[in-house]
């Protein structure tokens, strides 16, 4: 059975072979793919920062490693939402693991009220078996650029026809520098950072940054000097006024490729060719800084014609889309629960009794708590409930989804991940009383054998609802390699 778990950082072992096969995902027949390096990855998760938190996660198969994800949400911005990469090695596809990392991000962003999922995929050509996988789950397309790449070193004769071709720069004056924005220029900077993420292309993604402030200009700088070189080109009016900015970075970790990230020229001051005087600025610092990068990768969304054609004539060539997506989940409270067959096979469940006067008989388990990983969840439903601690790692048989009202109050439905637990016999105690499972609708248990589940009549009706067929299928073929989907 393929299963997910947190990957630990400082593991060097276990972060390696998650990491290859991380790469291994993303980069299959992608030859300009631009990668993160392990090195630069390994400083960011061990080193976090207060603007977002990023959690590697494994698909096992046993001890095997078969799919990598990394997740991340923001800390200051964007609390609606969190970010997923799925990467599986193609030797390992069609077997699950991309499911189970699934279920792992859509649980986790569910227990932490976040409803919105984003992702971003490098697709060279269609079909591409990550573009189906996605648009499988519901993911919709809401914005797309060009990745472009052109060789490195510059090609010297276009760079001198470009510079005769956009003449002297009449009006501005430009500033360069490497490394940490100088201190005269900080405010200035971190303000321009803010109109780039409030004017930068991101069709119909969710999308609500908070502003760059000087301090937190500051701090990305010191977590970003830690694995790139940041080249940067400024550009004031005569009087002082900041009109514009561009950016590259190269990174030591990383031998081949140089990347140009920001361009923004502010709406006062287009018309006057300053995105190109800025870049050409700043290609001759790359110069200067650059040892053995033989490309170096640009993204422009396709909406933006001006800066389509700047990059053509910078000799940029398309080499893939990027597409970023984005899904709207509901938001379903997450529960483990533990389906108890003992040595007669009788199976236990909890009686529920609600104020609407319905009442239903479900197996004992309930809500995973934030940061609770599901297993967590089920040994302390139990303990709580029926006073039995379940097995390390047992069958994970079903996996269901209800969204309806009425369910969980505050959620738009429940999910409900269930596991099988093997007992010769148990007398249900657990530590909360009576009266705390009254106050949590629960109401008495007991034992049922396979001929009660199939005769039962009501008026309480089983959750799920195909309880005793779920239970003979069980008993008769055994349980599944992955978790069966279930309705209600």
């Amino acid at each position: 059975m393929i299963t997910a778990r947190e990957v630990d950082p400082f593991d060097d072992d276990l972060f390696g072979r998650w990491y290859a096969a991380f790469r291994a995902g993303a980069g299959y027949e992608r030859p300009d793919a631009l990668l993160v390096t392990r090195e630069a990855l390994t400083y960011s998760l061990r080193n976090p920062g207060e603007a977002k938190r990023r959690i590697p996660v494994g698909a096992f198969d046993g001890d095997r490693l078969v799919g990598a994800m990394l997740f991340e949400y923001r800390l200051l911005d964007n609390l609606d939402s969190v970010e997923v990469e799925i990467d599986v090695p193609p030797a390992d596809r069609r077997r699950g693991a991309g499911t189970v990392l699934w279920r792992w991000a859509s649980a986790r962003a569910r227990s932490l009220g976040r409803t919105v999922i984003q992702t971003e995929q490098g697709v060279p050509s269609e079909p591409w078996p990550g573009a189906v996988f996605a648009a499988g789950l519901g993911f919709t397309v809401e914005h797309v650029e060009d990745h472009l790449v052109v060789p490195l070193p510059y090609d010297e004769a276009r760079l001198e026809r470009l510079r005769s071709s956009v003449g002297e720069l009449d009006g501005y004056r430009l500033t360069s520098w490497a490394g940490p924005c100088p201190e005269e220029h900080l405010q200035e900077y971190a303000d321009l950072h803010t109109a780039m993420d409030q004017d930068v292309p991101t069709g119909g993604m969710t999308w609500n940054p908070a502003p760059w402030t000087v301090d937190r200009m500051r701090t990305n700088e010191e977590r970003m000097a830690a694995s790139y070189l940041t080249l940067v080109t400024m550009a004031h009016t005569l009087d002082g006024t900041p009109a514009g900015y561009t950016q590259l970075h190269l990174m030591p970790s990383d031998p081949d490729n140089a990347m140009q990230s920001d361009t923004l020229v502010l709406r006062d001051h287009r018309g006057h060719r300053l995105g190109v005087h800025l870049k050409l600025a700043n290609l001759d610092q790359l110069a200067k800084h650059r040892s053995t990068q033989v490309r170096l990768h640009t993204w422009t969304a396709k909406s933006i014609a001006a800066m389509r054609r700047i990059n053509d004539q910078f000799g940029f060539v398309p080499v893939e889309e990027n597409r970023e997506l984005e899904l709207t989940v509901a938001n379903l409270r997450p529960a483990a629960r533990g389906v108890v067959l003992d040595a007669e096979n009788r199976l236990l469940l909890m009686h529920f009794r609600f104020d609407d006067g319905n009442e239903v008989w479900a197996t004992p388990g309930g809500g995973v708590e934030p940061g609770e990983s599901l297993h967590d969840a089920l040994t302390r439903e139990l303990r709580e409930e029926i006073g039995l601690e379940p097995p390390a790692d047992p069958p994970h048989l079903w996996h269901q989804q209800v969204v309806a009202q009425g369910h969980a109050t505050g959620y738009d439905g429940v999910i409900n991940d269930y596991f099988l637990i093997r007992v010769d016999s148990h007398q249900a105690a657990g530590t909360m009383s009576a009266e705390e499972l009254a106050e949590e609708n629960v109401h008495g248990h007991r034992w049922w054998t396979q001929e009660e589940l199939h005769t039962h009549q009501g008026p309480a009706t089983f959750a799920p609802r195909a309880l005793p067929t779920l239970i003979h299928h069980l008993l008769t073929e055994g349980p599944p390699e992955t978790p069966h989907l279930l309705g209600l």
